[in-house]
């Protein structure tokens, strides 16, 4: 199947790039930054358009070209570059989605799937925070009233709900929980969610973390190669029942037991992390785990990485990519 992947270079993109080609898949990479260094042991092997995400044309033209079945539209900017602009947040990361909706529209493409976020919800209340933590489902309220990014994201779950109903093309939207992996980092991602990559990028580099709070805290956050999953495997299923599907690792853990799994990986890894809630430091509501059911019982997704694992993981592809990144001395 040819398989349209929007900002298939990036750190989630990569790896739903890497794994329709280990299923015998033809992905054609539509991304607006040329670099293949998360890719570039397969970097011949699949088709490339250095691309405008906000361009109809272009988007229309490649789908044509390609003759493109589906699509997995993981383009974006990330929160604080969308409040810093939201005029050209807005563009890239909604008016896009109905861009990557109407060029399906016209090619004839049969799905769309959508990477969306927990930015999309409203402010967290309980009982879904610390003490109960009871798992976030879809009904939870979308109307996330400080954020550009989160109004992005909903926005564009609405629009691909109305091509669904205006003309039948299939759509999923995936609301991804806090995400760790290979790349992210606060220049591209903002500083949501890179606590966890600096905890395992320093434990790799041999540099010590302290983080003087929140060893206590729970969350749900998942390693990029499962939420890639999930997007390879809402492509690929059969079919589908609803639109919108909570995605994270369906567990939480606190940051002792992140620490605990990490240093499972790397034993030498000197970590201090403080007791209490709030490593972040962003306040109670942004602490919570995803419901991922609905995902499990429509197209089989559950994720497959703990924080070991994981970390072992990254470890490979360390060196098997040559990354840049300040390696441990032998």
């Amino acid at each position: 199947m040819k398989i349209l992947v929007t900002g298939g270079l990036g750190v989630n993109g990569c790896w739903v790039t890497r794994d329709l080609l280990a299923m015998g898949h033809e992905p054609v990479v539509f991304d607006a930054r040329p670099d293949f260094s998360l890719l570039r042991d397969i970097s011949d092997a699949f088709a490339f358009v250095n691309g405008d995400i906000t361009s109809l044309e272009q988007l229309e033209s490649v789908c044509r070209e390609h003759k493109i079945e589906r699509i997995c539209h993981l383009a974006a900017v990330y929160p604080e570059a969308a409040d810093y602009e939201p005029f050209t947040g807005f563009a890239i990361n909604a008016t896009a989605t109905v861009n990557v909706l109407e060029a399906a529209r016209r090619a004839n493409c049969n799905r769309v799937i959508f990477t969306s976020s927990v930015g999309a919800l409203s402010p967290m209340t309980a009982p879904h925070l610390e003490p109960e933590m009871k798992p976030v489902d879809e009904d939870f309220n979308a109307y996330p009233v400080n954020s550009v990014y989160g109004a992005t994201k909903v926005a564009s779950e609405l629009m691909g709900i109305q091509y669904k109903r205006l003309f039948n093309i299939d759509f999923a939207a995936l609301r991804f929980a806090a995400i760790y992996g290979i790349g992210k980092g606060v220049s591209r991602h903002g500083s949501h969610n890179v606590i966890w990559n600096t905890l395992i990028e320093n434990a790799i580099a041999g540099k010590k973390t302290v983080i003087k709070q929140g060893g206590d805290q729970r969350l749900d956050f998942t390693y990029s190669r499962d939420v890639a999953r999930s997007v390879t495997m809402a492509c690929l299923a059969d079919s589908f029942e609803s639109h919108v599907f909570h995605i994270g690792s369906g567990k939480e853990y606190t940051m002792n037991d992140f620490v605990e799994g990490l240093k499972l990986a790397i034993p030498d890894a000197d970590i201090e992390i403080g007791p209490g809630l709030d490593p972040r430091e962003f306040g109670s509501s942004n602490y919570f785990r995803m419901d991922t059911r609905r995902a499990f019982e429509q197209f089989g997704y559950r994720a497959i990485y703990d924080p070991e694992s994981a970390v072992k993981d990254w470890l490979q592809w360390i060196d098997r990519l040559e990354l840049p990144i300040n390696k441990r001395e032998a």
